[in-house]
């Protein structure tokens, strides 16, 4: 009878720590995506991002900060969405992105985006898309 206390044991202790493994890769993910920077020239967003692994997708720029269920910024409050063309690598790590459209003055919140980037997704199964930390920005009067 001890053997098999033993091995339900050692298989519990291995549930435990397969559990805890992928609970700890999923921040990981999350973590590459960060939003170091963001500031206002002529109008333009400008960031620095990092996105590890991911692939980019999206800026967002809107007038609160709120976010919903996925953490995307609330489409409501939305002034601006473009997709991310990465501009130059910066010094430290990450890189630059510019908005092409403009923005009035005001002060705005900032978002970016990135997908995982797997094998088995399809267009009735995306990728699932992750959000950045929120930035805050001053577009000043010309």
């Amino acid at each position: 009878m001890p053997v098999a206390k033993r091995s339900t044991s050692a298989t519990l202790v291995a549930l435990v720590a397969l559990g805890v493994g992928l609970l700890a890769s999923a921040p990981a993910a999350v973590s590459e995506l960060h939003l170091r920077s963001a500031s206002a020239y002529r109008g333009h967003i400008v960031v620095v991002m990092t996105y590890g692994e991911l692939a980019p997708s999206q800026i967002l720029v809107a007038i609160r900060p709120g976010t919903g269920r996925s953490g995307a910024l609330l489409p409501k409050n939305v002034r601006l969405r473009e997709p991310i063309k990465l501009g130059p690598a910066v010094q430290g790590g990450g890189y630059r992105v510019q908005t092409r459209h403009t923005l009035p003055p005001g002060r705005y919140y900032v978002q970016v985006s990135a997908f995982v980037l797997g094998v088995d997704c399809t267009p009735h199964k995306p990728c699932p898309t992750l959000w950045s930390n929120i930035r805050r920005v001053r577009v000043p009067r010309r």
